[in-house]
């Protein structure tokens, strides 16, 4: 089942549809707010833009090595 979500992503809002229920988009979006928060505030004039990125590179380094780390149990 699809499902219609509107979210907020540091103060940006969102329209997005995906299989997933809602209270667990609105927990990713939380969560992923805080992130670009807290990366923004960890330097000298880091832009929203700026901390989105580093933090997907971050998520994304992080989903590859857990991957890895599957693959090399299997």
């Amino acid at each position: 089942m699809k499902y219609k979500h509107e979210i907020t992503v540091a103060g940006e809002k969102l329209s997005l549809c995906s299989e997933d229920k809602p209270e667990y988009v609105a927990k990713l979006a939380s969560e992923l707010s805080k992130m670009i928060g807290t990366t923004m505030l960890s330097g000298a004039e880091v832009t929203k833009l700026d901390a989105a990125i580093v933090c997907a590179l971050d998520l994304l380094n992080e989903n590859k090595r857990l991957k890895a780390i599957i693959e090399d149990n299997r």
